[in-house]
């Protein structure tokens, strides 16, 4: 903000060739508007402008610099005209379904610091990427492969600790393998549950590939299983569930990374033109811990 103030104070005083007249479009007592020209030229290490007791006059390196100094200028007046437009009509988010709350009470007031007012639509993926083409939604989180991610999370398995207590799924890690051992007293083999988040061919297909290759039944592999029903039947018959670490601890389950094949889930942020992206910037940690990527330590993000 100081650059930004000395850049105006600059642009204001070269275009009126007086520091009077530059110091009234700047809304700013002479003497400000000079230590600010100053304090510019001492950190650019160059004389912007000639100063007389009857007329100011650009130097060669002020003529050079004037152009890209108002063009700064005015990219941020139009900044604070589209944070003025965001102000007045608030920002609808997107964020996968069953989101930390405290997670979103953070990207609040992330925020509320900029002035901003959210909303929130918890919306399946394939939702999200709708509303934000009719621009019903200003910013979403929308599934993409890795490598074009701004924000994912190893995916593994998470196991209720009742398998692990029974010796039927030790280890480090934890190979698909494992799971063509009956869970429990039911005799139904164990499966591999992934969520309609990771229905995506970046996900499903190597996990598919990889639980052929380790034996299992195309059965044992249920894609878009919901939440609740996945849980219960961790618990019940021993399933494991493809989630991230993150997600794992929030709901008391053993995570480790699987041992046949690595996968991710990623997301690229989604936001319409008028979204600054310093303010996406400040909001995605909590919207990435809002989708279960990161967890957080005592109200903080837990960057583990």
């Amino acid at each position: 903000m100081d650059l930004l103030r000395q850049l105006e104070a600059f642009v204001a005083v070269a275009e009126a060739r007086s520091f009077t007249r530059g110091a009234d479009t700047c809304g700013a007592p002479q003497p400000v508007v000079s230590r600010r020209i100053a304090a510019l030229e001492q950190d650019l290490g160059a004389t912007l402008l000639h100063r007389t007791s009857r007329q100011v006059e650009l130097t060669e390196v002020g003529r050079t610099l004037l152009p890209h100094a108002a063009d700064l200028v005015a990219r941020a007046g139009h900044f604070r005209e589209l944070a003025a437009v965001a102000r007045a009509a608030g920002l609808a988010v997107g964020v996968p379904p069953g989101p930390d709350p405290h997670a979103l009470v953070a990207a609040r007031r992330a925020a509320a610091d900029a002035g901003v007012t959210l909303t929130f639509a918890a919306e399946p993926a394939d939702r999200r990427a709708e509303l934000v083409r009719r621009a019903r939604l200003d910013v979403a989180l929308l599934p993409c492969p890795p490598d074009q991610e701004d924000t994912g999370a190893e995916l593994g398995a998470g196991t209720a600790g009742t398998a692990v207590a029974a010796g039927e799924l030790r280890g480090r890690r934890l190979h698909l393998d494992q799971l063509r051992r009956a869970g429990g007293d039911s005799g139904r083999p164990r499966a591999l549950h992934l969520s309609a988040e990771d229905d995506v061919p970046w996900v499903r297909d190597p996990v598919h590939r990889a639980a052929r290759q380790a034996g299992l039944l195309d059965r044992q592999l249920r894609v878009g299983t919901p939440d609740t029903e996945a849980l219960t039947a961790a618990l019940e018959y021993g399933d494991a569930i493809l989630c991230t670490r993150a997600w794992a601890a929030a709901h008391r389950l053993r995570w480790r990374p699987l041992g046949d094949v690595a996968v991710r889930r990623s997301y690229a942020v989604a936001a319409r033109p008028q979204v600054s992206r310093e303010l996406v910037g400040a909001l995605l940690p909590a919207l990435a811990t809002a989708a279960g990527l990161a967890g957080l330590v005592d109200g903080r993000e837990d960057a583990r």
